[in-house]
């Protein structure tokens, strides 16, 4: 009887001492975003790259897979829903995403809703009205499958080509005047506009058209303990003001 309790104890001690086995998480780089995902630069990888990269530094126990294999947004919002992938950073949330997948109630960065014409176009709008008063040619580009068109098309009236989800493709649609507005996101603008040498043919109007930000989303199968790990690990680097810091890295001024 002793040396079974002693067995009993020793078995428990060593157990106790045996480090808990990381959690390995999948995910994947949305293609065609290289403020998120900037799979060819070492040095600034993106946006989510240093948050999860954060997340995994903060909790050992966390560790995600999949952030070198770029996808499409819409495929990757499906395999989160079908369970297939287990996160993904970052999503603007909305009602049918909701609908589909969980999030973590830690806001990772806030985007600002900015439209883009070209430089020699002298319009000048402060809201969606004012283009849709312009009637069928004022044609507004904005990216395939993605919050913003859902925003777009919610709207009503508005002469819409979603044709695309690739920002350097549309910006060149909108410079070839396959549309008089492009509806994006601040940065992701300025980041594109640059890399693509457009500074003289593409300007942004001042109006800011609306601010959301974007979350961590998660599979609706994704065990609840894992996701308060992961809100946890996120309020640690909010708090420390990491996030800012990661986000303020990539702002465009």
């Amino acid at each position: 009887m002793l040396l079974r309790l002693c067995l009993h104890v020793c078995l428990c001690l060593l157990c106790g001492a045996v480090p808990a086995m990381a959690e390995t998480l999948r995910t994947a780089a949305q293609d065609n975003n290289a403020l998120k995902y900037d799979l060819r630069n070492a040095a600034k990888p993106g946006i989510c790259v240093e948050v999860l990269q954060a997340i995994e530094a903060g909790d050992p126990e966390l560790h995600f897979s999949g952030t070198e294999q770029p996808m499409s947004l819409r495929r990757i919002e499906a395999l989160l829903a079908e369970g297939q992938l287990d996160i993904f950073c970052a999503l603007i949330r909305s009602p049918a995403r909701e609908a589909r997948m969980a999030f973590i109630e830690v806001p990772i960065y806030t985007v600002r809703h900015r439209i883009a014409v070209r430089a020699e176009d002298g319009v000048n709008v402060h809201s969606l009205e004012e283009i849709r008063r312009l009637g069928p040619e004022a044609s507004v580009i904005v990216n395939k499958s993605t919050a913003h068109e859902d925003l777009l098309r919610s709207a009503g009236g508005l002469q819409i080509d979603a044709s695309s989800p690739d920002t350097a493709v549309n910006l060149k649609k909108l410079v070839a005047q396959r549309g008089r507005f492009y509806y994006h996101t601040e940065n992701a603008l300025l980041r594109y506009i640059e890399d693509g040498g457009l500074e003289g043919k593409v300007r942004l109007l001042p109006t800011v058209f609306k601010s959301e930000a974007l979350y961590l989303a998660c599979s609706p199968r994704l065990a609840p303990a894992t996701r308060q790990r992961l809100q946890q690990a996120l309020e640690k680097l909010a708090r420390r003001g990491e996030l800012e810091r990661i986000y303020a890295g990539y702002r465009e001024n």
